[in-house]
């Protein structure tokens, strides 16, 4: 689904002077894979999922999306990021029809089907509230549903859940997995959450400390679909998780790609 070659990406800071974030990234993600991207702070996680998403484009390398080169954003690929991004003059149900909408759907059509993913989210009988009217966790449930009502083939995910409480980050966790085995969409998520990234995913990419270069991809062998009790339980689970975390303590390890 995602192919990414060679991609380094080179920002010029405030004083003109050129910072490597990304240094020859090449990795591979299959159809319905959910991926997630571990580093460090300031490893270039998000930068690789901005060009993946089309919003920045690499100084070297190429991107491609089912064989094809990533030149911009397109309705194939939805973003769901920490900050919200909601229309504050919409309702819940004005802000998840937007996408259809703006598709030529017609409002009938649009208005059904945006209210069966509010009520797949779990906030049937919110489709009148405002943003400013809801949790932090609903304004998540909100952008991912309006992300959802255009129908991407990738979801492309920037620590959607960094800025939530505990319980909530646990609930929309298992809301997605949900709706994940549902769908079977590809996923790309950034985390920071070691526990997080094996909980969800197929695949782990441990990202080195700047310039990002990918030190190790871990395939997460877990059985689906997965309850966060008996995974807690898991040996498996656990060696996962610590394994992963040494090697955040482990930085002077030298980098490669897979």
């Amino acid at each position: 689904m995602i192919e990414i070659d060679r991609v380094s990406q080179i920002f010029q800071t405030s004083s003109r002077k050129d910072h490597l974030a990304l240094s020859d990234i090449s990795l591979t993600i299959e159809d319905g894979a959910f991926v997630s991207i571990l580093g460090p702070s300031g490893c270039g996680k998000s930068t690789l999922l901005y060009i993946v998403g089309g919003f920045v484009s690499p100084t070297s390398g190429l991107a491609k999306m089912k064989g094809k080169a990533i030149t911009g954003p397109g309705p194939d690929r939805g973003p769901v990021f920490q900050e919200f991004a909601l229309f504050p003059w919409k309702t819940v149900l004005g802000n998840v029809m937007y996408g259809p909408r703006q598709q030529g759907v017609r409002a009938a059509d649009a208005e059904a089907q945006s209210k069966a993913l509010i009520e797949m989210v779990g906030l049937k009988g919110y489709e009148n509230f405002y943003p400013k009217e809801l949790s932090g966790g609903m304004k998540q449930r909100v952008a991912l549903a309006r992300t959802l009502a255009y129908h991407p083939e990738v979801l492309l995910m920037d620590e959607p859940f960094g800025a939530l409480d505990a319980h909530t980050r646990t609930r929309l966790q298992n809301d997605l997995l949900n709706i994940w085995e549902r769908d079977r969409k590809t996923v790309l998520f950034v985390t920071h959450s070691v526990e997080e990234a094996v909980f969800l995913s197929d695949k782990v990419v441990m990202m080195s400390k700047s310039p990002g270069r990918i030190r190790q991809v871990i395939d997460i062998d877990l059985p689906r679909p997965r309850r966060r009790t008996e995974l807690l339980l898991d040996p498996r689970y656990q060696k996962y998780v610590v394994d992963i975390e040494r090697m955040f303590d482990d930085s002077d390890e030298p980098a490669s790609n897979p």
